[in-house]
C-alpha cells in the first residue's frame, strides 16, 4: 500500500534567520514545482503595514514613504511570482543566503542598506536574502526583511525611499 505524504508548508516562521531561509527555501522549492499562486501568496504576506514602517523608521518618516513604498510592494507582488520562479528555474537556484546589515562592515553595503541603516529608529535586526546556487556566490538579492508582529515583512529598497 502506498502512503501518501501530506505536504505541509509553515504559516509562521522562527524570528531568526532560520526562518527567513526556510520561507525562502519554500519559494525555491515551489518556484521549481511551477506554482506561481503559492508564490504569490507567500509574497504578499511580507508586507509592511503602516504601523511597521511607523516603528521601524518613525511615525514622521514612515507616513512619508509608506505610499510609495505600497506601490513598490505591490507591483512586487504582482510581478515577482511569475519573473521570480522563471528566474529561480533557468538559473537553477537551489539555496539561500542571509545577510544580516548590521553585521556588515560599512565598506560592504550598498547605498540603500546604509540609508535604510541610518534611518532606522528601532534595534530590529534587518536582513537581505540572496537567491542562489549552491556552488556559487552571485544570484538574486532581494532587500529588507525585518521579523515584525509574529511574521517576516519586506521592506524592499526601501533606502531610496529614505
Amino acid at each position: 500500500m502506498k502512503e501518501e505524504r501530506e505536504e505541509k508548508e509553515l504559516t509562521t516562521y522562527p524570528p531568526t534567520p532560520t526562518g527567513l531561509t526556510i520561507f525562502w527555501l519554500e519559494v525555491l522549492e515551489r518556484a521549481h514545482g511551477g506554482d506561481e499562486p503559492a508564490i504569490a501568496s507567500k509574497l504578499r504576506s511580507l508586507k509592511l503595514s503602516p504601523e511597521h514602517m511607523a516603528e521601524l523608521f518613525g511615525p514622521s518618516q514612515g507616513a512619508r514613504v509608506y505610499a510609495e513604498y505600497e506601490r513598490a510592494f505591490e507591483a512586487f507582488a504582482e510581478q515577482a511570482p511569475t519573473d521570480l520562479a522563471q528566474k529561480i528555474r533557468e538559473r537553477r537556484y537551489d539555496d539561500v543566503e542571509i545577510i544580516e546589515l548590521s553585521e556588515q562592515r560599512p565598506d560592504q553595503l550598498l547605498a540603500n542598506d546604509k540609508k535604510t541603516l541610518a534611518a532606522l529608529r528601532t534595534n530590529t535586526q534587518l536582513f537581505n536574502v540572496r537567491l542562489k546556487r549552491s556552488e556559487e556566490d552571485g544570484g538574486i538579492r532581494i532587500d529588507t526583511f525585518a521579523y515584525l508582529e509574529g511574521g517576516w515583512r519586506a521592506a524592499l529598497k526601501i533606502g531610496r525611499l529614505l
